[in-house]
């Protein structure tokens, strides 16, 4: 993550390594090694996605049938393996050409929830480690070593005391791992290769159910490193302190209806202007399912809500999580003011994911965190699916629909965002669409591809950019890699 206190300078630093990265190693910086791409859940990344269209598909089945068990989830390493999860018991790992090379079986029902891949530049070739919760419980370390063919996968730690997960583990500044169980246990763990896996703490929501990721931010200067945002499907929502000691503050206000928040907290910042939990509404038959709410993480009160054009609530529901738009790489230079850097703004709005007031420190208790890299007359939108059969462009300051653009069906799941502003997103008939996020022509569809749908429709639950031009889907019970 990027610090409110980073520079315009660090911001050019930032996009040479980027350019650095694929340049040296064939791949990029931004890949998608852990679901929503962050800590903050902004579910965007630094690399293009396939902008025009597709041409070249991996099918990437389990080793002894032709489909995986439902809810199906793919990431992809450093080095552009792939490993693929669902709730049968096995992790499967294929290499970046989409051959088989192995499984770990957990001996237990696996998760819906995406784990999260670790590989560190020196050993990114040979070596990665996947973080993983499951639906039969247990939280899981697994070693994955690529100087063998197969390569060889093997438990480095678990802890089997953690109950069932459907939430996507994350990782602080600190390299601490926070997972969120499905009863509201907020768990912490330290792992090292050397000194194994230790459970540091634990906090307890009274059994709230936990079905979505949870975000990082460090929000309050006043506590040390990040703090963790929880969301429950009773409408609560949850500021938690880095040692996960105590509660900061919260937030009920969809309590009073048992709101759905099914798919987790998205963090958004907005330049100067104080960041928001973006947190939609799922589960029909809520009086507010298909509302997407902001609640301002500085105030503590919830600042806008939003009902969809095409949105009937209660009748239909946002499953997946608020997808933020981001800066591109077209910056104009703009004189700063005395004492300050030069401003860098791309023209087209967005965001940058960044950090907030790292280290509790720089900030008063009285000052909100800021994107300081940000003109605070910058346009900040982000994007997100319906079952309605709809993806909505917003603006999260106003809290106003900006523009829509029609699927071929229900939306399932979160859409992503490449480093152009594109989005891709996925329908129920397994149609991928992209559609212009730029403010030049915001929610242009730019092209359609039903190509995955050949061995029957299904609905597109997991989506993400990885690589150069490259997607990664999972459907209800396949995964697949495709690029342009």
């Amino acid at each position: 993550m990027i610090s409110n206190t980073t520079t315009q300078r660090g911001r050019r630093f930032l996009s040479w390594i980027v350019l650095a990265c694929t340049a040296i190693f064939g791949t990029a910086c931004g890949n998608w090694n852990e679901f929503g791409n962050g800590p903050l859940n902004p579910h965007n990344t630094l690399v293009p996605g396939p902008a025009a269209g597709l041409s070249t598909q991996y099918n990437l089945p389990p080793p002894t049938a032709s489909t995986h068990g439902v809810e199906v989830g793919v990431l992809v390493d450093r080095n552009r393996d792939y490993y693929v999860s669902s709730y049968d018991q096995g992790i499967h790992a294929y290499d970046n050409t989409g051959n088989f090379m192995g499984t770990y079986s957990l001996g237990v029902t696996g998760s819906r929830a995406v784990p999260y891949v670790h590989s560190e530049w020196p050993t990114y070739s040979t070596s990665a480690t996947i973080f993983a919760g499951a639906e039969g419980g247990g939280f899981y370390v697994i070693d994955v070593d690529k100087t063998t063919t197969p390569f060889t996968m093997s438990l480095a730690a678990s802890d089997s005391t953690l109950g069932t997960s459907e939430s996507s583990p994350k990782r602080a500044q600190d390299e601490t791992i926070y997972i969120a169980s499905q009863w509201g246990d907020i768990v912490r763990y330290e792992y090292t290769p050397t000194g194994g896996l230790n459970r540091l703490a634990t906090l307890s929501l009274s059994g709230q159910v936990v079905t979505g990721a949870i975000a990082l931010y460090d929000l309050d200067p006043q506590y040390a490193d990040e703090e963790v945002l929880v969301a429950t499907t009773r409408g609560n929502f949850y500021v938690l302190d880095h040692s996960l000691s105590t509660i900061i503050w919260s937030n009920s206000s969809g309590a009073s209806t048992s709101d759905v928040y099914y798919a987790g907290v998205t963090v958004a910042e907005r330049g100067v202007i104080a960041p928001v939990a973006l947190l939609p509404i799922a589960g029909e038959g809520d009086p507010n399912s298909g509302l997407v709410r902001a609640i301002n993480l500085w105030t503590q009160a919830v600042e806008w809500e939003l009902v969809p054009s095409q949105t009937v609530l209660s009748e239909h529901a946002i499953p997946g999580s608020v997808a933020v738009l981001h800066d591109q790489t077209g910056f104009t230079q703009q004189a700063g003011q005395p004492g300050q850097d030069d401003r860098w703004d791309d023209n087209q709005g967005g965001i940058l994911e960044g950090g907030g007031n790292f280290g509790g420190s720089n900030s008063g208790p009285n000052i909100p965190p800021i994107d300081a890299n940000f003109n605070s007359w910058a346009p900040f939108n982000a994007t997100f699916a319906s079952t309605d059969g709809y993806l909505y462009g917003i603006d999260i300051v106003a809290g106003t629909e900006i523009w829509n653009y029609r699927l071929q069906a229900p939306g399932q799941d979160a859409p992503v965002v490449d480093n152009q502003n594109i989005i891709y997103v996925g329908d129920g008939s397994s149609t991928l669409h992209a559609v212009e996020g730029k403010l030049s022509n915001p929610g242009l569809g730019l092209w359609m591809d039903g190509s995955i749908s050949s061995g029957g429709t299904s609905d597109i639950v997991k989506l993400g950019v990885t690589n150069t031009y490259g997607l990664v889907v999972g459907t209800d019970s396949s995964a697949y890699a495709l690029f342009q």
